[in-house]
């Protein structure tokens, strides 16, 4: 699809991660943001304010008014798989926020008519395109980590929510966890690849909601642990990779890389010069972030920069999508394995208070 035309982008959706998305967009080549829809009024005037584009209320009347090419599907995850069903029913490509749908046969329905339709279909796994996690990947790839030994994944999750928690969070799957799960899943899936074996551990509040989830995932070339807890403070986002030569040490609250090295020393300096090794890399790492951030390289979300200019890089000229619907759907099923026995504790808890 190499045109001179801009690609014609809608946005469904005007909330806070619209913003995101719009602000990218403006600054991703070969793209043009055409407008947005929403069914709230004074969603759609902030939106058109800070970004003076049209917005519509319905679906119909933004395809009829904007005609877009793509459109990103920014709704809540409920809604995911009939709101990208039917776009890609009425000719338009669709990214989608994580997660792709609530279910594995959401996601199945999804690619299906995906096929049928002949239409795109990709799946918004931002983290995955952080800088500091690009980095860490290609540490890996070139050989500089050595053999992957494991993967160990920890988010939390619940805090820190902008404005409060937004309603719909309790009704999904497993409760708010749901919303932020995709992202260590999609972590550990990119490292350890498919998931062939899983054990998990789960502690639940009053409500049957998880607070705390532990899991050890066998995947084809790499085990991986994932952990996530709604009481963990400070709030902590991080992801370490074991490998045979060298540990990559990724916090992605403060965008930072660290690698920790081999030494053959005498053994008073190996207590010593390994930390200062990593502090000089921590200090060098923060200075840099803190230079950018100023001069407004850096931004939040880095990760869906990076993934929107990859996306309409391969768009443009018909290439497969860096996240396929299929990464999605292997994401979503894994999510339903990891909160399976949640369910089952949930079942067990209620049988018992009727008992």
């Amino acid at each position: 699809m190499v045109s001179g035309a801009p690609v014609r982008v809608a946005l469904l959706g005007c909330g806070r991660i619209a913003h995101v998305h719009a602000g990218y967009l403006r600054s991703t080549p070969g793209v043009e943001l055409v407008g947005a829809c929403d069914s709230d009024p004074q969603a759609r005037e902030a939106f058109t304010k800070r970004w003076g584009v049209p917005t519509c209320a319905a679906l119909r009347e933004m395809q009829a008014a904007l005609e877009p090419q793509v459109v990103h599907v920014l709704t809540p995850p409920a809604t995911h798989a009939p709101l990208a069903m039917e776009l890609m029913q009425q000719g338009m490509d669709v990214l989608v926020e994580k997660p792709m749908a609530t279910s594995l046969a959401e996601a199945d329905a999804m690619i299906a008519v995906a096929r049928q339709t002949g239409r795109v279909l990709s799946v918004d796994h931002n983290r995955w395109f952080d800088p500091v996690v690009s980095r860490a990947r290609h540490a890996l790839e070139s050989g500089l980590l050595g053999e992957l030994v494991g993967v160990e994944v920890f988010a939390s999750f619940g805090e820190g929510e902008v404005g409060g928690q937004q309603p719909w969070k309790p009704t999904l799957p497993g409760g708010p966890i749901f919303d932020t799960l995709p992202h260590p899943a999609y972590l550990v899936y990119g490292f350890v690849g498919r998931p062939r074996k899983i054990s998990t551990f789960h502690e639940l509040d009053n409500g049957g909601a998880i607070t705390d989830l532990r899991a050890v995932i066998q995947g084809e070339r790499a085990a991986g642990s994932l952990t996530m807890s709604a009481r963990v403070r400070p709030s902590a986002n991080t992801v370490t990779l074991l490998g045979t030569k060298q540990v990559a040490l990724i916090n992605l609250n403060n965008m930072t890389l660290v690698f920790r090295r081999s030494w053959t020393l005498p053994k008073p300096l190996a207590k010593v010069v390994p930390n200062l090794d990593e502090a000089r890399q921590l200090i060098g790492a923060t200075v840099r972030n803190t230079l950018e951030f100023l001069a407004g390289r850096q931004r939040y979300y880095p990760g869906i920069g990076a993934h929107l200019k990859a996306f309409y890089a391969a768009y443009r000229q018909g290439l497969p999508p860096p996240v396929s619907a299929e990464d999605g759907k292997v994401v979503v099923g894994l999510m339903e394995q990891l909160l399976a026995r949640s369910q089952e504790q949930r079942r067990a808890c209620s049988e018992e208070a009727l008992a």
